[in-house]
C-alpha cells in the first residue's frame, strides 16, 4: 500500500511537471477550450492547462505524503457544518 502511493504520487507529480514545461506542444496537439477563450479572452487555455497541471502537481503530493484526506477535511470543513448528519 505504501509503495503503491509512492509510485502513484510520483507519477502524478512527474506527470504535472511535464505538462507544464510542455505546455505549448500540449495545447497545440490537443483541442483548445473554446468556451473558455471566448468568455476569458485568447490564451486562457493556456491558463487552463496550466491551472490542471499545479493542481495535479499538488495533487500528486498530497497523495505521496499521506496528507490528502487532512487536507481535503479541512478544505471540506465549512461546507460540512452547514450541512449537518
Amino acid at each position: 500500500m505504501l509503495i503503491q502511493r509512492i509510485v502513484y504520487g510520483f507519477i502524478a507529480v512527474a506527470l504535472g511537471v511535464v505538462s507544464l514545461k510542455y505546455n505549448y506542444q500540449l495545447v497545440n496537439n490537443t483541442v483548445r477550450l473554446d468556451f473558455i477563450e471566448s468568455k476569458l479572452g485568447s490564451g486562457s487555455t493556456y491558463l487552463v492547462y496550466k491551472i490542471l497541471s499545479v493542481a495535479l502537481v499538488l495533487g500528486g503530493l498530497l497523495y505521496l505524503t499521506g496528507f490528502g484526506p487532512t487536507v481535503l477535511d479541512w478544505l471540506v470543513a465549512p461546507i460540512a457544518n452547514a450541512f449537518p448528519h
